[in-house]
């Protein structure tokens, strides 16, 4: 029984790397290329951005809550019965949802870029305010996600 719990718990923490390392760095890059003030550049990262969030963020998005409750269930603990379990969930769910809302600016932004790059135009102003939504929304969801991994390792319970 207690390899079937290090193999969940493996696949738990292997999700929860996958979106966090996948959106850190997916935001760093696109943070580095709107720097560039290259319309090429961002519109490149961009189209690399979303490519790399569709396959790989989904995926850990969906196996994370899926290992989680099999992890629950395997130790024996009741999900809803943990206060940082459904601490966790709901700021998991406000992740998730901060990322669905990420995931559609990126994708107008690569949009948008893309037609300048082919247009041969510099960034048009409203790359511009999509791109500081995307920045205020972004760092504090991996803020989140950082908090979501304190609470995994950490598993605070009430005294």
């Amino acid at each position: 029984m207690i390899e079937l719990i290090f193999a969940i718990k493996f696949v738990h923490l292997l999700a929860a790397a996958a979106m966090f390392g996948t959106w850190l760095a997916v935001a760093l890059f696109m943070q580095l290329a709107h720097r560039s003030r290259n319309t090429a550049v961002v519109a490149l990262t961009s189209r690399f951005a979303v490519s790399v969030e569709l396959i790989v963020m989904i995926a850990a998005i969906a196996l994370q809550p899926i290992s989680g409750f099999a992890l629950a269930s395997a130790i024996g603990v009741s999900p809803f019965d943990e206060f940082w379990i459904v601490l966790s969930l709901v700021l998991y769910g406000v992740v998730v949802a901060i990322w669905f809302v990420v995931l559609r600016i990126e994708i107008r932004i690569r949009n948008l870029t893309r037609q300048a790059a082919l247009d041969a135009v510099p960034l048009s102003d409203a790359y511009h305010r999509l791109f500081r939504f995307y920045s205020v929304l972004v760092w504090p969801a991996l803020a989140g996600m950082v908090v979501l991994f304190l609470l995994m390792v950490w598993q605070p319970r009430p005294a």
